[in-house]
């Protein structure tokens, strides 16, 4: 089954990739990656990769100044390009890809990495922007149950995509 989520930012996706993990697994072999915010101070100050199972990070984007640049953020294209290598060696019942986003659509190894996933497995939990028009995340949002995030339903579709995962 292939599901993507996608919302405002803000809204939960990160949480809700977070709360189909726990609830699984033990359950399903589960694997990917989550993005998450850094903050300082209580200020956001850019975002790192966590690695659903070794739990390593790295960085995606932060504030600066830089060649690649989201807004007010710098991307680390060359993090992503390696961390490309890494999604093509997923395993598991599941895979988690939070999230296919603007910073994320700056490596073109990125880009080849999901598609491949995309293409080649059927158990896949996705995170996608909610503007974005990129080519793959109209595929993505073609070819999979499609769930859009808002305050009232995020709490009952973790619970039905964690069900659904459950095999």
């Amino acid at each position: 089954m292939k599901i993507a989520v996608t919302g405002k930012p803000g809204i939960g996706k990160t949480t809700l990739c977070l709360k189909v993990y726990q609830k699984l697994k033990d359950k399903i072999e589960v694997d990917g990656f989550i993005t998450k915010e850094v903050r300082d101070r209580g200020i956001r100050i850019g975002f790192k990769i966590v690695d659903l199972k070794s739990g390593e990070e790295f960085w995606l984007a932060k504030v600066g100044i830089g060649k690649v640049k989201v807004g007010k953020y710098v991307v680390f294209v060359e993090n992503m390009d390696r961390f490309a290598d890494k999604i093509r060696e997923f395993k598991g019942d599941l895979i988690i890809v939070d999230e296919v986003g603007p910073m994320e659509l700056k490596s073109e190894k990125f880009i080849e990495a999901v598609n491949e996933l995309v293409d080649s497995r059927e158990n896949l939990l996705f995170t996608v922007h909610y503007k974005s028009k990129h080519w793959l995340v109209e595929k993505i949002r073609k070819n999979f149950k499609l769930y859009v995030l808002n305050e009232e339903n995020r709490n009952k579709i973790a619970d039905e995509i964690a069900d659904a995962y459950d095999l």
